[in-house]
């Protein structure tokens, strides 16, 4: 049976937690109509953006494509009367929490949340430079020292006794190295890893009921972002006091423009360093897995191969798994784009995992090659907005990867990969297995 495109497949939640990255409708829309304009339920209509030229050409023109306000494409449900009645009883939900009431009044309508993400020049380079110094030589070393040390305790503790043993790859083992290395990054202690973990499930989840704080609530997000802010409020009261080595004390001290930032983008600083780098690593390390385990071939050559082809491998599972599949940009004049007439105010959705398939810069897109060379995907983005930990994600994919494949003497999927419901950051929510591992410390 052919296949029938239709614009719900594009962005449908739905969609991607019944299969995955809906590839069959990117591979149509890159075909037939590269820059579409889509229509689905319960999203403001936009332009599809499809093709990796074309994207690369957007991400490198912020003056021309603008983050604000639409930065992601997420449902937008419900008419203006209902939308005001949620705004009604967000007030209310905040009612205890004054200060974060006072950031809500003063958005504009925009939330509680502003980052890098929805940043556009000037904020944009001045909030990214804030933290770059910390970035030092030494201090990747020793953050690249301590992921060897969590990494080794993580695949000891899944070792065991060297005995046969199941579990879910997603959730008993995927999220711990990059949740312990942003916690050690951050200067969290152990103890208080559950929150940023909780906090990421929630704050991603999209529409997956099992990820939300109370799944049928529409509302539970704005719990979640009380603890946010309540939590990183004590940490950036303990660090102005007594400010530490740490990526922590360069946010709360970090100034603007000689002012320490806002409230809001202080909090929200904050969060994207503690969330967006765990849940996309995570959804990397697990989707690098599966497609190893769908592809022995490939997992061989790992086997037989040395640091350099690893490095390749890291690079195309992150093309494969492209955590992010897209961000949304505002057209701030009116264009043309593959004979398509885009309006001032139009909004873009940028694909990355369309264009990390695409067939004039990748050959064998629809193939997973741990040699594919070159290979030029867009995951982590492109321009003033690429991703700040790129560097952090490649070490943490290497390391894992470079431990874990010795260590392995049986290993298979036992049931099937479940996809989380989110069309924004998406990936596997659960992959079981049975494996045996060699017991012994490395």
């Amino acid at each position: 049976m052919s296949y029938q495109f239709s614009d719900e497949h594009v962005i449908s939640p739905e969609v991607y937690g019944a299969n995955g990255h809906p590839h069959k409708a990117f591979t149509w829309l890159r075909a037939n109509d590269p820059v579409h304009w889509t229509e689905a339920q319960d999203f403001h209509p936009f332009w599809a953006i499809t093709k990796h030229e074309d994207i690369s050409l957007i991400e490198r023109q912020p003056e021309l494509f603008a983050s604000e306000p639409r930065p992601i494409l997420m449902p937008d449900r419900g008419s203006p009367e209902i939308r005001q009645e949620m705004m009604a009883q967000i007030f209310e939900k905040l009612r205890d929490a004054p200060k974060l009431m006072e950031v809500l009044a003063a958005s504009d309508a925009r939330g509680l949340v502003r980052s890098l993400v929805q940043m556009d020049p000037p904020d944009h380079p001045k909030y990214r430079a804030l933290v770059q110094p910390w970035f030092t030589p030494s201090n990747l070393k020793g953050l690249e020292d301590r992921l060897q040390t969590i990494t080794r305790e993580i695949l000891d503790d899944m070792a065991g006794d060297g005995d046969l043993r199941e579990l879910d790859f997603v959730q008993d083992v995927a999220v711990f190295p990059p949740l312990r290395l942003i916690a050690a990054l951050l200067g969290i202690p152990r103890e208080d890893e559950w929150r940023i973990l909780t906090l990421t499930n929630e704050l991603f989840a999209g529409d997956d009921p099992e990820m939300k704080r109370v799944g049928d609530d529409p509302l539970s997000l704005i719990d979640t972002i009380k603890d946010i802010y309540a939590y990183f409020t004590e940490i950036t009261d303990a660090r102005r006091a007594s400010p530490t080595e740490d990526l922590a004390s360069y946010i709360a001290n970090g100034k603007i423009d000689g002012e320490y930032m806002p409230y809001r983008e202080l909090v929200s600083y904050y969060t994207i360093v503690a969330t967006a780098g765990h849940e996309t690593t995570r959804t990397a390390m697990a989707g690098g897995l599966l497609a190893l385990l769908e592809n022995p071939d490939q997992m061989a050559l790992l086997r037989e191969g040395s640091t350099d082809l690893l490095k390749l491998a890291v690079e195309e599972m992150i093309r494969w798994s492209t955590p992010v599949t897209q961000f949304c940009r505002t057209a701030t004049e009116d264009m043309t784009l593959r004979g398509k007439d885009i309006k001032a105010g139009d909004n873009l959705g940028l694909f990355y995992a369309s264009a990390n398939r695409d067939e004039d810069v990748f050959e064998a897109p629809e193939l997973f090659r741990v040699d594919r060379q070159p290979n030029k995907h867009l995951a982590f983005g492109l321009g003033p907005h690429m991703c700040l930990g790129n560097i952090l994600a490649r070490m943490e994919l290497r390391i894992f990867f470079e431990h874990l494949i010795p260590r392995i003497d049986e290993i298979e999927i036992t049931g099937e990969p479940d996809y989380l419901q989110a069309s924004f950051v998406h990936g596997l929510k659960h992959l079981p297995i049975r494996y045996r591992l060699h017991p012994h410390k490395t």
